[in-house]
């Protein structure tokens, strides 16, 4: 029973560190905090110099070779989406996610829906006339606030949206490539991690200067601590 106890104590510090770090009350996000914390963790190598004149040799920088793979699969990502889109109504991946976001939560406020999707609320607004104007999404007066726009899917958005699934889980078939199941979620846990701590970034700091979020979230996070 005391080895219990004693593992409950050790749960609960890194339950107080994992909420000091921004943390979510999300289970899988913290099995993931604590995984990092008791078995991966491992002080990070932050020594060398970047060297601007090195640039043709990128890869010598896991980071930069990192963002540089990510921004590349994102581009493959939508050449396939692209393709996916062409025999429907819908006709670009900012509609597609839109029309998810609304069938899986229902009608939304126009300014909440645009900035779950990261995007300008005049660039935003443009998405949502297109699907307004095809016939897809609607919109009404909030019963709060009649000054703002509440938008929900139509039936025939919730038509055309079924449809595209099908076609779009061809594109996640092809996008995921060779890799085997375990690497799949070897992948998976990677990106959850990279999603939960940009997520963060965006509901306590999206407003901060570059500078000011590499500072805090890249320089402070790996100072080592005083003794």
């Amino acid at each position: 029973m005391s080895d219990n106890i004693e593992l409950i104590r050790q749960l609960l510090g890194f339950v107080q560190d994992f909420e000091n770090e921004g943390g979510k009350a999300d289970i899988k996000e913290f099995a993931l905090f604590l995984r990092d914390k008791t078995i991966l963790e491992n002080p990070a190598n932050l020594e060398y110099d970047f060297n601007l004149e090195n640039y043709q040799n990128y890869k010598s920088y896991p980071e930069v070779e990192f963002s540089t793979l990510l921004t590349g699969l994102f581009r493959f990502a939508k050449f396939y989406i692209k393709k996916a889109l062409s025999g429907t109504s819908i006709k670009t991946l900012d509609e597609f996610g839109f029309l998810a976001t609304l069938l899986r939560n229902g009608s939304l406020l126009k300014n909440e829906l645009i900035n779950s999707h990261l995007l300008e609320i005049s660039s935003g607004s443009e998405v949502l006339k297109r699907l307004i104007n095809s016939g897809l999404v609607s919109e009404s007066p909030d019963e709060n606030d009649k000054r703002a726009k509440r938008v929900c899917i139509t039936p025939l958005g919730i038509t055309e949206l079924m449809e595209s699934f099908k076609v779009m889980h061809k594109v996640s078939e092809i996008v995921i490539g060779n890799l085997d199941k375990s690497e799949l979620l070897n992948a998976l846990t990677i990106f959850n991690k990279l999603h939960y701590f940009h997520q963060n970034i965006q509901d306590c700091d999206k407003n901060a200067s570059l500078d000011d979020l590499h500072e805090k979230y890249v320089v402070y996070s790996y100072r080592p601590s005083a003794n």
